[in-house]
């Protein structure tokens, strides 16, 4: 408990550090409030910083307060590494309230083949999640990226799994599937318009599956800050009711990014 405890200081500071030392952005694609990634990269030593804020209704009536951040480098000319944890304060529909932290995810991420007229740019993201409570599960993540640009529309598409082990000491495991479509389009100079459709199914036939949809925006407030918010709704009974999302992202561009003809539109994840 004690390692936990340490663990967690660790990451906080780190995430406060970052966040006092970046000064400019760089350029970006999806990011939050996406859940789907974009195939772009930073570009080597380039560094963004992402925090943000999500309130969650469940259909039972827990209300859910994450507070998020990740930290991603590019640490060649084509691979980003992300740190990623988020906080949460739970409250359930007869006024119990817990709060704790989730796990903490770390991934490369890499652009595989560069898209060229109407062939999409192809990713691929890889990594593992560790527990911070006793009990949690350490996972295995995979996801595949596809991304297309039609001026000045863009579009997301992922599939991925999130394998569950024992290594982390736990007696059960679970593995989930994941599927995602997303949409971008700049409205104007600085201002994006976000659509969404998500989907995820543990990979037990008896479990049940979520499906959700989104709408966003996000704007450029100045080379140095870009803010986001959206609106995410379950598109079935087994999904939370609805989402809210509001976040900001600040970024330090050191070189040209890897992928130099994608626009300019919010805030790479």
């Amino acid at each position: 408990m004690f390692i936990m405890k340490r663990t967690r200081a660790a990451i906080a500071v780190a995430a406060l550090f970052c966040g006092v030392l970046i000064g400019t952005r760089g350029e970006a694609l999806a990011g939050h409030p996406f859940g789907t990634e974009d195939a772009g990269t930073q570009g080597k030593g380039n560094v963004e910083v992402e925090f943000n804020l999500e309130r969650q209704h469940g259909n039972d009536g827990t209300k859910t307060t994450s507070l998020g951040n990740s930290f991603t480098m590019g640490i060649a000319p084509k691979i980003d590494l992300a740190v990623g944890f988020a906080y949460a304060f739970t409250k359930a529909d007869d006024g119990t309230k817990s709060r704790g932290m989730g796990p903490v995810e770390a991934t490369l991420k890499t652009a595989v083949i560069e898209g060229k007229d109407r062939f999409p740019t192809l990713g691929i993201k890889a990594g593992f999640s560790i527990p911070t409570v006793e009990g949690g599960q350490a996972a295995l993540l995979a996801t595949a990226i596809a991304e297309w640009t039609f001026d000045p529309l863009m579009v997301f598409a992922n599939v991925g799994a999130d394998v569950g082990t024992r290594l982390a000491g736990n007696a059960e495991r679970t593995t989930s599937i994941r599927a995602s479509l997303a949409s971008r389009w700049e409205v104007r100079k600085g201002w994006y318009l976000l659509s969404e459709l998500l989907w995820e199914k543990q990979t037990s036939p008896s479990a049940p599956s979520t499906a959700e949809g989104l709408i966003g925006a996000k704007k450029e407030v100045t080379e140095t800050l870009s803010v986001d918010a959206g609106v995410r709704w379950g598109l079935n009974g087994d999904s939370p009711h609805v989402t809210y999302l509001l976040g900001f992202t600040l970024g330090f561009h050191g070189e040209p990014s890897a992928q130099a003809a994608a626009a300019p539109a919010g805030d790479r994840k």
